[in-house]
């Protein structure tokens, strides 16, 4: 324990000694009086005792704030004098209750009893160790009682690890003892080298040191500077002047941010930023508090040696940082030297934020939406369309669980509020009913998704037509001609290695990847993973909805990571980092009497960004169910589309084209121009071997008479034919539309699944709904 000296507060120069006399003199008068004292008096010094029995051990137990003391008269003296209170406080303790609870004799026996040691050993030996420790006392204040000049204050004292330094009281005596140790031209270290304080407070002092003898250098060393303050070495800094005989010095009296671990400075220079570190040569710069988080947030600057920042692993960076996954944010700036990180005390995303209204959903001039808080307090946005480049894209991906279909249920309900005809297609079935309602056409089931494919197709097919004869530029929307997105869930059901309809879906899915974003058809797309097999093993796929829009990660497993390549904006953002629960560890040890925690799911929590915006760790706004934020008259169609009315019929046949009905690549470079404007053009397909056994069968069924009409069911005329499954459906569909064929309705109501040869009797209506 070491200690430094002051001159004493001004004003009190007899306080000191009365303190120091009276700290001496007490258990030696209190237990000469406590036996005189009536029962009243000897209770209330008891009790005045115990306070100040619990005074002293607060002090010396460094348990009262240096503030506190202060605030108390002479505070610098109880501090100082902790030690010797702290002993006259024990030996009074035993003189007061001698006294009270024995009477005289009991303080006769303490007092006296070291004279009569050989004829009563144990009282004398107690009363010999008793006056002992009394005397030790007046020892240790020897240098106040009995000097003849005022002697120097012992001040606060510093505890073995430093971490606060005692405060100068001023500039006058840093240059004093500079003047005295250091630079004293006969016995200083380093003799004529003059310090020149520039600024001083609490935390810290600057100064200019010069030599006085001209064509010497400045060569004071932190250490020397150390033994003379009694600060540690490495809170002192001394760095290069303007020439060799001038050196600046600053002299911290706390634990510099960078040497201190606990801050995010110095957890990133030891840990971090340390050689052979996870970020070797890098620097903080701009470090503020984060009031969001609790933690601080800090911008990461590239060394002169690096020539860019590299991107670290999540898991790595907190591990050298020695905290939580959760508790930790990177970002990349677009100057590939810089970086935000951000150190936690609590993530502001635990407690989630309710869905706060359908305003949140309304775009700005640029077409951004927010879908939940980010972890840096500012909004997570996503773009829903550019007022350029029309409708973007986006990509929600996230294993069961995490969050995917309450994220999709945020894009519909925004896009919902702007007015848009969304076609919905879930091949998983009716997962989403709040989505289903706002939609202007749905589809769930493996056959019923792929008729939402085929009629937004046809509407894309229109939309092309329409924009060659107007001479379109940039899409605007219009109550007459309305955004009309396709929300695609579980996208990987109709695209994925062994879905049975992949090759038309991929048609289907490229086509308006790549021209949906100008005609207002952006393609909203989810699946738990999004590697290449799952989106139809099509480039094109990926690159103009994965690249070219805005990104939402969820938790997912490693393999979204390691095998996809994120854009350049999600840069260290690994969705397999998430946990499926804030916290999921437990004692090491069962004990029965103690509950066990609930883990509390990670629900909502993603990465998520738009093209060009940098990446972070947000959560979706929470919202259970949609439906109560539905206005059924915000449910649009698409009114420019002229073949609404026959949607689902059209839903019935496949769009593939006759030479692209396997699964092989789409040529785009063959000589017929890209396949991709050619299936824009194509016409719905023409009757095929299919269609002439599905005729047959009829012509075998029909009345031989021509009188009356027979109708067979599907289910037997699949089984004569031959024909089965979408085949069967879309030959029956082609069929009835070109009237060569037609269903059976009786009562004016149509008999599902039943067909008649040629078309339908005089004086019926041909109906063409499904």
């Amino acid at each position: 324990m070491t200690t430094t000296h002051t001159t004493p507060a001004p004003g009190r120069p007899a306080t000191e000694p009365r303190i120091a006399t009276t700290t001496s003199l007490a258990p030696i008068a209190l237990g000469a009086l406590t036996p005189f004292l009536n029962t009243d008096a000897q209770l209330a010094t008891g009790l005045a005792y115990l306070a100040a029995a619990g005074f002293t051990t607060a002090n010396i137990s460094d348990l009262i704030p240096d503030h506190t003391l202060r605030q108390l008269p002479a505070g610098d003296i109880l501090r100082a004098h902790r030690l010797p209170m702290f002993i006259s406080t024990l030996t009074t303790g035993i003189a007061v209750g001698m006294g009270t609870f024995a009477g005289s004799q009991g303080t006769d026996a303490l007092m006296a009893g070291a004279l009569q040691i050989a004829t009563n050993p144990l009282p004398g030996i107690v009363s010999l160790a008793w006056w002992a420790t009394v005397a030790l006392v007046p020892y240790q204040l020897r240098r106040i009682l009995f000097s003849r000049r005022r002697h120097p204050t012992r001040h606060l004292l510093v505890p073995p690890k430093p971490t606060m330094a005692p405060t100068p009281a001023n500039i006058r005596e840093v240059l004093a003892k500079w003047g005295q140790y250091i630079s004293h031209p006969d016995t200083g270290a380093h003799k004529n080298q003059i310090l020149r304080v520039t600024h001083i407070d609490d935390r810290r002092w600057k100064g200019l040191v010069t030599h006085a003898t001209p064509g010497q250098p400045v060569n004071v060393t932190p250490e020397t500077v150390s033994g003379v303050y009694r600060v540690p070495a490495d809170w002192i800094r001394i760095t290069p002047g303007a020439h060799a005989g001038e050196a600046h010095i600053t002299v911290n009296l706390t634990a510099p941010p960078e040497l201190d671990p606990t801050t995010l400075t110095g957890a990133w220079r030891k840990w971090v930023a340390k050689t052979g570190g996870l970020m070797a040569g890098t620097h903080l710069t701009n470090v503020q508090d984060d009031p969001n988080t609790g933690g601080q947030v800090a911008l990461v600057v590239a060394g002169d040696n690096l020539d860019r920042l590299k991107h670290p692993d999540r898991l790595d960076l907190a591990g050298a940082l020695r905290t939580n996954p959760l508790l930790v944010s990177y970002e990349p700036r677009q100057n590939p030297r810089e970086a935000v990180i951000r150190k936690m005390a609590h993530n502001p995303l635990k407690k989630g934020a309710a869905f706060p209204g359908l305003h949140v959903l309304r775009p700005n001039a640029n077409g951004f939406i927010q879908i939940g808080p980010g972890v840096s307090g500012f909004p997570a946005r996503i773009q829903l369309h550019d007022p350029a480049l029309g409708g973007q894209h986006c990509i929600v991906a996230g294993v069961t669980g995490s969050g995917k279909g309450g994220t999709l249920q945020i894009i519909a309900l925004a896009h919902h509020a702007n007015r848009s005809a969304i076609i919905y297609a879930d091949p998983k079935g009716s997962s989403n009913p709040a989505i289903e309602k706002m939609a202007a056409y749905s589809g769930c089931g493996l056959e019923e998704s792929i008729g939402a494919l085929r009629i937004w197709y046809h509407g894309l097919r229109h939309r092309v037509e329409q924009s060659r004869q107007m001479g379109m530029k940039n899409f605007q929307a219009s109550p007459d001609m309305p955004w009309a997105p396709l929300i695609f869930d579980e996208a990987s059901q109709l695209l994925g290695e062994k879905a049975e309809h992949r090759a038309e879906a991929k048609f289907i899915i490229k086509a308006g990847a790549s021209l949906g974003r100008s005609l207002g058809m952006p393609v909203i797309l989810a699946n738990q993973i999004m590697q290449l097999d799952q989106l139809g093993g099509e480039a094109a796929i990926r690159d103009n909805i994965f690249y070219g829009g805005s990104l939402i990660l969820l938790r997912s497993d490693s393999q979204q990571k390691t095998l996809i390549d994120l854009p350049e904006n999600f840069a260290g953002c690994n969705p397999a980092d998430i946990p499926p629960a804030w916290s999921g560890d437990r004692d090491m040890v069962y004990d029965p009497d103690k509950p066990l925690n609930d883990p509390e799911r990670t629900f909502g929590l993603a990465f998520a960004a738009s093209p060009g915006a940098h990446a972070e760790m947000m959560r979706m706004w929470i919202l259970e169910d949609a439906t109560p934020h539905i206005d059924p008259d915000l449910i649009s169609h698409p009114a420019d589309w002229p073949f609404w009315e026959q949607r689902h019929d059209l839903a019935q046949y496949s769009v593939l084209p006759e030479d692209q009905t396997d699964d092989a690549d789409i040529d785009d470079t063959s000589t017929g121009g890209s396949s991709l404007l050619a299936g824009i053009s194509l016409s719905p397909r023409k009757p095929t071997s299919a269609d002439d056994k599905i005729l047959k069968v009829l012509r075998d069924m029909a009345d031989p008479a021509g009188i009356d009409t027979n109708y067979t069911h599907r289910d037997t005329i699949s089984q004569l034919a031959g024909v089965e499954g979408s085949t069967l459906s879309n030959s029956l569909a082609a069929l009835t539309k070109a009237r060569k064929i037609h269903r059976q309705t009786r009562d004016g109501k149509e008999v599902r699944g039943y067909y008649g040869l040629g078309p339908a009797p005089t004086g019926q209506e041909d109906d063409d709904s499904d």
